[in-house]
């Protein structure tokens, strides 16, 4: 039995709001807290196999964006609950899933754009003489 996603007062719990941050953690290359068109394409591909067309409008007009159109984590989070609350909580565990979550939001395998990697160019350096 899977674990739930909402709580009674319909918000995320911490563990399903803590997956869907990393999932977005992952897409925000340039980790500046929004999704631009590029991640957000992204994004949409590794979850549906193709990119979002005319979602993105959608998207800048319905969710949390910044002034400039990017997805902010909170329209983020905010799509995916509106989806589970809609009724449609089939189709976030499907997320879930697609993104390397099992049904007790562990995740197993990360799919997607790989985490950034730790920086090490400052102990090469200081060790490459």
């Amino acid at each position: 039995m899977a674990v739930d996603l909402v709580q009674d007062d319909m918000e995320f719990t911490p563990k399903c709001e803590a997956a869907l941050v990393e999932i977005f953690g992952r897409f925000d290359k340039d980790k500046d807290g929004a999704l631009n068109d590029a991640e957000l394409q992204a994004f949409a591909t590794a979850t549906n196999g193709e990119p979002a067309t005319s979602d993105l409008e959608d998207i800048r007009s319905n969710l949390m964006c910044t002034k400039d159109g990017k997805l902010r984590k909170e329209g983020f989070l905010q799509m995916y609950n509106l989806q589970t609350n809609a009724g449609d909580e089939d189709e976030t565990w499907k997320d879930l899933k697609k993104h390397g979550y099992d049904e007790n939001l562990v995740l197993i395998k990360a799919k997607g754009p790989e985490p950034p990697a730790k920086d090490s160019s400052t102990e090469k350096t200081a060790s490459a003489d």
